[in-house]
């Protein structure tokens, strides 16, 4: 069994009242210290993987995950096996040739503990501020025109960063995208010896480019595992099944998690992903209210709830709770080896909220899940 922790942050405990508290920068320092020190402690107690999710501008101290990318590096230049990543970024927000160079250096600079995951964007505050020059704006999988053009924006850049993290250099012509743009004038002596043959054309108008660096190279594959989160968008989960990529779901309803993966088996086989099967696609999580005893989880998962339907299942999200990892660490091994037992999954998830509870209620937890994965395994 791979446990994985989703780290959400935050810059604000549980009770407080206080104004503004994401721009602190000493309320940062504490986290970043926090956050480091509980990690180190996963990365020595069994636990696979470390992702964050991306929001931007959260002000309030809430979910303060800006820039996934530099968190993965961090907690990988501070343990020694954890995997890092993302679930996921946001690809209606960047350039797609930035963000593959980017995750492709972070893969290096990691050694390959590197995956990759990402989404289309559920946030308007930060996604419509980043995106405005596109003209892309946050949806709600409703099939409107806002919705479709953020959909063909999301499929479109994938495909840029896969073509730059497979091809030595490459083009891309498209809607949202011109790579390289069709005006560029490049009489440059080193791209005319090194540059590839067809780099350039008449007039030295530059027709293929590429990035630096591409992907560490792994047996079997160009590029980092990809590991998306699923909800209950079936057009967005079809998609990533064609690129043969895991499915993380806190979905808690059972029959609706049978029915997306058996549409979502066969179009990956459908596709040519004829490797993957349930239990090595998907990926179930839970958010971390386990403790040493009843009545200690049942507070841990009270105050988790109040936070939840506050800061979640709120506008403009509005997003159920979904599956909890609720009870003592008996319970919880009940809980985890019965999905295991169903699907043959071999990797979950831990949504964990580090600075909301206190540092030691917090690492306790971690505590408590590692003998879970002891006991699962």
């Amino acid at each position: 069994m791979k446990a994985h922790i989703l780290v959400q942050p935050y810059m604000r405990s549980k009770g407080e009242d206080v104004e503004l508290p994401g721009g602190d920068p000493e309320r940062f320092d504490t986290l970043l210290q926090r956050t480091t020190e509980q990690m180190k402690f996963a990365d020595e107690n069994g636990f696979a993987g470390f992702c964050m999710t991306e929001h931007h501008f959260q002000v309030e101290g809430i979910e303060t995950t800006t820039n996934p990318l530099l968190w993965n590096l961090h907690i990988a230049q501070n343990t020694k096996n954890l995997m890092v990543g993302q679930v996921g970024m946001a690809l209606t927000a960047h350039h797609p040739m930035r963000l593959a160079e980017d995750l492709a250096m972070l893969d290096h600079m990691t050694d390959g503990r590197l995956f990759v995951g990402f989404v289309r964007g559920n946030t308007p505050r930060w996604l419509n501020n980043l995106s405005q020059y596109l003209d892309i704006t946050t949806t709600q999988s409703d099939r409107s025109k806002a919705d479709a053009r953020n959909r063909r924006l999301m499929e479109e850049s994938w495909q840029v960063i896969k073509k730059a993290w497979t091809n030595k250099t490459f083009n891309h012509y498209g809607e949202f995208w011109d790579i390289p743009p069709t005006d560029i004038t490049w009489p440059f002596p080193p791209t005319k010896a090194w540059g590839g043959e067809d780099a350039l054309g008449e007039g030295d108008i530059l027709k293929k480019t590429g990035i630096v660096p591409r992907p560490h190279q792994r047996e079997g594959r160009d590029f980092p595992p990809l590991y998306v989160p699923f909800s209950w968008s079936m057009e967005t989960a079809k998609f990533w099944a064609k690129e043969g990529a895991k499915l993380v779901a806190f979905v808690s309803k059972e029959e609706f998690i049978d029915m997306t993966m058996d549409l979502y088996i066969e179009e990956a086989h459908r596709h040519g992903h004829t490797e993957c099967t349930v239990g090595n696609t998907l990926v179930l999580g839970g958010h971390l209210t386990i403790g040493s005893t009843e009545a200690q989880a049942e507070s841990h998962y009270r105050d988790f709830e109040e936070l939840f339907n506050f800061a979640y299942n709120a506008p403009p999200y509005n997003v159920p709770m979904g599956r909890v990892w609720k009870g003592t660490v008996n319970q919880v091994i009940d809980q985890v080896g019965a999905l295991k037992e169903k699907y043959g999954t071999e990797e979950f998830v831990c949504w964990h909220h580090v600075g909301y509870f206190e540092q030691e209620e917090e690492l306790e937890m971690l505590d408590n899940f590692s003998q879970v994965i002891k006991a699962v395994s």
